[in-house]
């Protein structure tokens, strides 16, 4: 975009339109007679400019366009083209702008020219992600396909690589600074120039209704710079995607995986909410800290307290469908439950069996020395997790799928659901939320957060019977909310933080005495009249 005087934005667009686009009217025409012609760079189309590294703006979310204009105007966005542009537009100029381009259909994609190893490092990237280093998949937050997620993450398919990559850097050197609570920047922060090119060139290459729901079903796991650079890992690491056989029990794997990653397509029957496996158990039930796969498959059978009985991997399984899943659990018979089983097998490949291994689990995160409270986790919920999970928890929704997951409410897990516990729910976003900036809140922040989310309404406890009192007496513990007033809510964290507290002080009372009875020189140690028997 350039300023241009004397011109209509008409005149200017049909002069760099081609014969088969239409000039769309006058979008942008300044008080003073200047017209800004958004086309003269970008296009009639919005197809920008590859070569120059002008991005593509047909199919922009109007809001996005919006935003990033006002963000140049106000040097939240630095760019000595763009904000001069921006500082000469009205309000009025903006909003024409942002609609017409917003109208357009997303132009082609262009025949892929990079190397076929570059594309298939970016296409793991865009898809897997590299959790190991915080860096989630690029359709987590830009939905599958890469067609962005209103009004936050815009659609990145298509666009011109060049473009992609500069943006990554400007990230990454902290040029650009206007992502939602850096989210870019940490991701951009632990990419190597290599894997910015590479995802860039993956994504240029996609179309604007490309499918790539198969090439998420059998994608493989492909060593990325970044990873040759590490230290050999000490903890148990599952074994590559790459090394999944190509027979029959290859195929069961990769059924396996389909189900626990897009549960909602390929289980649907058996799911009552808007969730998918992978919404708790991150990186496709791989990553560490976030109740992986391989890691629970070499625990059962276990006695659990929860059902007063030993469970099998099986019945674990199935009390996932029951309660996170908010549904009915499959049978032991069923070929989704033989899918589900075979690909936790496979993950813990090599695991020892009957070891609890590092990374199970959630992390256990200490009681802070303020009790938790609802009021501070609303504030930590706004600035943290509202901007992907809604202000009302409600989700984010990409063509009428859920690209975030709602965290409360009718689409969510149920009362019975493990995440609902407090130290649980605690444990997964201390370790892993926001996407890529996981160990970023702090103790407090993290159990403030987690007792907000839990305060909230969400589908009743299955194992319901009589009265919600009941229920709560018989199956939740201090650690669920289930059924509770504010009232009584506040009245049992009081009550919580005065155990604690009595607790310390007694702690510190026998550390005091112990301090006081060290024995004399040639004693021996821990003997006393008192003590003996």
């Amino acid at each position: 975009m350039r300023s241009i005087k004397n011109y209509t934005l008409a005149t200017i667009m049909f002069m760099v339109a081609s014969t088969a686009v239409a000039a769309p009217p006058s979008i942008i025409t300044t008080g003073n007679g200047t017209a800004a012609a958004c086309a003269t760079c970008h296009g009639v189309d919005g197809s920008g400019n590859a070569q120059a590294g002008i991005p593509v703006l047909a199919q922009l979310p109007q809001t996005y366009i919006t935003k990033q204009i006002a963000d140049f105007k106000s040097g939240a966005r630095s760019n000595p083209v763009m904000t001069s542009i921006a500082q000469a537009l009205s309000a009025k100029d903006v909003e024409s702008a942002a609609r017409y381009y917003a109208s357009l259909a997303r132009p082609k994609s262009q025949p892929a020219t990079a190397d076929p190893s570059v594309l298939a490092r970016g296409e793991n990237l865009a898809i897997n992600g590299a959790w190991d280093r915080q860096v989630p998949a690029c359709f987590k937050c830009h939905a599958v396909d890469g067609l962005g997620v209103t009004p936050v993450f815009p659609p990145i398919a298509g666009q011109h690589a060049s473009y992609t990559v500069s943006q990554l850097q400007a990230w990454k050197t902290g040029s650009r600074t206007n992502d939602p609570q850096k989210l870019m920047r940490s991701v951009a922060e632990n990419l190597t120039d290599d894997e910015m090119h590479s995802v860039a060139e993956y994504l240029a290459s996609l179309g604007s209704a490309g499918n790539t729901e198969s090439r998420m079903a059998s994608s493989a796991t492909i060593k990325s710079e970044g990873d040759s650079k590490k230290p050999a890992p000490s903890k148990f690491v599952p074994p590559s995607e790459s090394t999944i056989p190509k027979n029959a029990f290859g195929e069961t794997v990769l059924m396996g995986k389909n189900i626990f990653v897009n549960t909602q397509q390929y289980a649907k029957s058996f799911v009552g909410n808007g969730l998918n496996c992978t919404n708790c158990h991150l990186d496709n039930g791989r990553k560490a800290d976030s109740a992986p796969l391989w890691a629970a498959y070499v625990l059962y059978p276990a006695y659990r307290k929860k059902t007063g009985q030993v469970d099998t991997i099986q019945s674990r399984i199935q009390g996932c469908f029951r309660y996170s899943m908010n549904g009915k659990p499959p049978a032991l018979d069923s070929k989704e439950m033989t899918a589900l089983v075979t690909y936790h097998y496979w993950l813990a490949s090599g695991a020892p069996t009957g070891v609890k291994l590092p990374g199970q689990g959630f992390v256990k995160v200490p009681k802070p020395d303020q009790k938790p409270d609802i009021a501070r986790g609303g504030e930590v919920y706004k600035n943290n997790c509202a901007v992907c999970h809604g202000v009302n928890g409600e989700g984010t929704k990409a063509n009428g799928k859920y690209a975030f997951p709602p965290l409360w409410g009718k689409d969510s897990f149920n009362w019975g659901a493990g995440m609902h516990r407090i130290d649980t729910a605690a444990g997964f976003i201390k370790a892993n939320m926001p996407y890529g900036r996981g160990g970023s809140l702090s103790d407090q922040e993290a159990w403030d957060v987690a007792i907000y989310m839990n305060s909230h309404e969400r589908p009743k406890d299955p194992r319901f019977k009589g009265s919600i009192a009941q229920t709560r007496d018989k199956d939740h513990d201090e650690n669920c909310l289930y059924g509770r007033t504010p009232k009584e809510l506040e009245a049992l964290l009081e009550k919580q933080a005065k155990a604690e507290a009595e607790t310390k002080a007694k702690q510190a009372e026998v550390k005091a005495a112990d301090g006081q009875a060290k024995p004399a020189p040639g004693q021996l140690e821990g003997y006393s009249p008192a003590t003996a028997h």
